[in-house]
């Protein structure tokens, strides 16, 4: 009997194993539907990607699940959606060259940890922000091409991850990335076709409409000598000539903005503008800074605020790193529905009281003032400065 009940409970456990197996499995194909039909369906991206790490640590059981996608000509990786445990403080963290999750997107293999915080090997990254225990981390897409490196970790003392997990977490991200490749070629060919639709539009405005106005422009002025001894007549003529020329010097204006609108799109974004900042003050720092990011930086923040916004970065970052001494800094840029703000804290000496001329400080406050900002200086805990600078977004 006693053998009759062992062989009837492994059957059962066996049959337990395989339902779980199997309703993990249908959860990450109805998981993997509704990523692809968000993509084609032209969801912003990010919003894709925030849903998504939330979809996969519901289905992993996991607590705390980060997607690290490459900024800028360099690839430096950026946590750009995050869920779970502590997602506020890793969202938008720039990851360094020693992270683990830098390593995987570099050699393109994963790479699990027993205890992610306590591991010598991870250096940075959101393990050094939130305590974590088990983790491993999954390169989507194909070595070849590699869209961002996927972070899937437990607390400390959780639950472990089984193979399975893994598994199928390498399967859905290898498909998320291939319908995030899809998804890119449609929005490049949408985008192609917009831009071919201006150039149409700029060049029949530059030879159909400017050419007709200036012919009409230039009969009128020559009825002028006509109706010279009809001042009323002469002075309304000429006050059409001067509109007709106004039009087109507003056209002309009209398809320079154009063109101006389209080689700026090719160019950087600003976000990879605020690592190649930062990067750059890595030399006089004697470190690199921390930089968090958070918000639509390159969709929604106008080239006026985006310079400036630099400009106070790199004003910041140098006053740290002539006065304040400082053994680490941390820069944060975010993006809200109405603002846009940068904080840098350093754990530097602080201002010195008897220092009353403060060029480099008058010159970021007028900066927020000129767009109606706010700027304020305040010490840091337990020392060091932290500067404030925020402006409200152009409607």
């Amino acid at each position: 009997m006693l053998r009759t009940l062992a062989a009837a409970a492994g059957v059962a456990i066996d049959n337990a194993r395989l339902y779980e197996d199997a309703q993990r499995r249908q959860r990450w194909l109805a998981a993997s539907n509704d990523l692809t039909r968000s993509l084609l369906s032209g969801a912003e991206p990010g919003a894709v990607l925030e849903s998504f790490t939330a979809k996969v640590r519901e289905v992993a059981g996991a607590a705390l699940v980060t997607l690290a996608v490459p900024v800028g000509d360099r690839g430096e990786l950026v946590i750009e959606a995050a869920s779970g445990a502590g997602a506020e403080k890793v969202s938008g963290l720039v990851l360094p060259p020693s992270a683990l999750a830098a390593k995987v997107f570099t050699s393109g293999e994963t790479i699990t940890s027993d205890a992610l915080s306590a591991d010598p090997r991870a250096e940075g990254g959101s393990a050094s922000v939130v305590e974590l225990g088990q983790a491993f981390f999954v390169p989507l897409g194909t070595p070849e091409h590699i869209r961002g490196v996927l972070q899937v970790a437990n607390l400390p003392g959780g639950t472990l991850f089984a193979d399975a997990v893994s598994d199928m977490v390498t399967g859905f991200g290898n498909q998320a990335a291939l319908a995030l490749d899809v998804a890119e070629h449609r929005r490049d060919t949408e985008r192609m076709v917009v831009l071919d639709d201006r150039d149409r539009i700029a060049r029949d405005l530059h030879d159909l409409v400017i050419q007709r106005l200036f012919a009409g422009a230039l009969s009128l002025q020559s009825t002028l000598g006509r109706v010279s001894d009809r001042p009323q007549a002469s002075e309304r003529i000429q006050r059409v000539v001067d509109d007709l020329d106004d039009t087109i010097k507003i056209i002309r204006s009209t398809i320079y903005a154009l063109r101006e609108r389209d080689q700026a799109r090719r160019g950087s974004g600003l976000r990879a503008q605020l690592v190649a900042a930062t990067e750059r003050a890595t030399e006089s720092l004697g470190f690199a800074p921390a930089l968090r990011m958070t918000g639509l930086l390159d969709t929604v923040v106008s080239a006026e605020q985006g310079e400036q916004l630099l400009a106070v970065l790199g004003e910041s970052l140098s006053n740290a790193a002539r006065h304040a001494h400082a053994t680490s800094v941390d820069v944060g840029v975010e993006v809200t529905d109405a603002a846009l703000r940068l904080r840098v804290a350093d754990n530097g000496r602080g201002i010195d009281p008897a220092v009353t001329r403060r060029s480099g400080l008058v010159n970021l406050r007028r900066r927020a003032e000129e767009m109606d900002g706010t700027f304020a200086l305040s010490a840091n805990e337990p020392s060091g400065t932290v500067v404030e600078w925020a402006v409200p977004l152009a409607p």
